[in-house]
């Protein structure tokens, strides 16, 4: 059966780059496969659960969690860029809830703040800590 590129990436890292047989894709409206000869799309994205099946017997897989993004299919190729974005097989729980912690720690810090640099230092820090919450929260959910 016949493969597509593709490539997975936030704006600070490649997360897979490689050849894919079937992908399923959080899409804004529901989620969506792709398959090789797949029309030309672009799409927003919403947090999810991308997973890329690397065999076309659906033996091996891999899965990334995203956080909002866009994708595009164009001459078999898949490229799914999000905003935040981590493979959850590396994903260390550990590690994301001591960020976290420091995180709600400077979010207090903030709120306490006035100016316009501080509205924006605070608006960045939830939006990351929404990334941290919605790791945890898969983390914690069964495997699927």
């Amino acid at each position: 059966m016949a493969s597509l590129r593709c490539t997975v990436a936030t704006p600070t890292r490649e997360l897979f780059s490689g050849e894919i047989h079937y992908a399923s894709v959080p899409g804004a409206e529901g989620s969506y496969g792709v398959l090789p000869g797949h029309e030309m799309l672009v799409s927003s994205d919403k947090q999810g659960i991308l997973t890329l099946w690397l065999d076309e017997a659906g033996n091996t897989r891999r899965q990334f969690l995203l956080y909002e993004g866009a994708a595009q299919v164009y001459q078999d190729t898949l490229t799914v860029l999000g905003r935040f974005g981590t493979d959850l097989d590396t994903l260390d729980v550990e590690v994301v809830k001591e960020k976290a912690e420091a995180l709600r720690q400077q979010i207090e810090d903030l709120e306490g703040q006035e100016g316009e640099q501080a509205r924006v230092a605070l608006e960045n820090c939830k939006n990351h800590m929404a990334w941290y919450d919605l790791q945890l929260k898969v983390a914690a959910e069964p495997a699927k």
